[in-house]
C-alpha cells in the first residue's frame, strides 16, 4: 500500500506543480515582476525539498556523507545546514566534502559569509 501512495504522489507533484506556478503567477502578476515571482517560487520549493530530503534520506546521507558527529535527519534543518555544522566539525566523508565545496562554489553569492554550507547554518534546531 506504502508503494501505491509512493507512487500516486509521484503522478500527482509534477501536475500540481505546474498548476500551483500558473496560479501563483496569475494571482502575483501586478504585485510583483515575473522574475522577482518565479525565483521566490522555485527557491522556496527548492528549500522544502532540501528539508525533505534531509529527513527521508537520512539513512544515506549519514553513511555517505558522514564520519559521526552531528547527523542528518531533523526535518526542520536543510542538508546544506548539516554539511556546514559537519565540516566545521570536519566530520565529513570525501563525499561530503565533495558535495560542501561544489554548493560553495555554485553559490557565489556567499564567498564573503564563509560559503552556502556554512551561512546556511541554522542553530536553532531543537526538534528531532
Amino acid at each position: 500500500m506504502g508503494f501505491l501512495l509512493l507512487l500516486i504522489t509521484w503522478i500527482l507533484t509534477p501536475v500540481l506543480e505546474l498548476i500551483s506556478l500558473l496560479t501563483v503567477l496569475w494571482l502575483k502578476r501586478k504585485e510583483y515582476s515575473f522574475l522577482k515571482t518565479v525565483s521566490g517560487y522555485f527557491k522556496s520549493g527548492a528549500i522544502d525539498r532540501d528539508r525533505f530530503g534531509n529527513h527521508n534520506y537520512k539513512t544515506a546521507l549519514n553513511f555517505w556523507l558522514s564520519k559521526g558527529g552531528y547527523e542528518f535527519g531533523n526535518y526542520i534543518e536543510t542538508i546544506s545546514s548539516v554539511l556546514g555544522k559537519k565540516g566545521l566539525e570536519k566530520s565529513l566523508t570525501i563525499f561530503g566534502w565533495f558535495w560542501y565545496y561544489l554548493l560553495y562554489v555554485i553559490d557565489y553569492s556567499k564567498w564573503k559569509k564563509g560559503g552556502h554550507c556554512f551561512a546556511s547554518i541554522n542553530n536553532n534546531i531543537s526538534i528531532k
